[in-house]
């Protein structure tokens, strides 16, 4: 079965918060220096950018975010608080 074009950015939009955690983590582990403390901070805060349009998308649309939602906001809040444990 095809997915609609909708369908396929949604699919992406939810998941990139993925790239965002990861590229901070990275930031975060191998580069230990003060700038890049502040970009890794600033690329997990981006990361709430696509995950939050979605959920607005979905609100005004009044669909379900399904487990794309669930996995995006779940892993950006379990990740900005390990990240605060040990870099805040």
């Amino acid at each position: 079965m095809k997915k609609s074009h909708e369908k396929i950015v949604a699919d992406n939009m939810w998941g990139s918060a993925a790239l965002f955690v990861c590229a901070s983590f990275i930031t975060f582990l191998f580069i230990r220096t003060e700038g890049a403390r502040t970009a890794g901070w600033a690329l997990y805060w981006c990361g709430w950018i696509a995950p939050s349009i979605m959920a607005i998308w979905c609100l005004a649309k009044r669909q379900n975010p399904g487990i794309g939602g669930i996995f995006s906001f779940t892993l950006l809040a379990l990740s900005g608080f390990l990240f605060w444990l040990n870099h805040g």
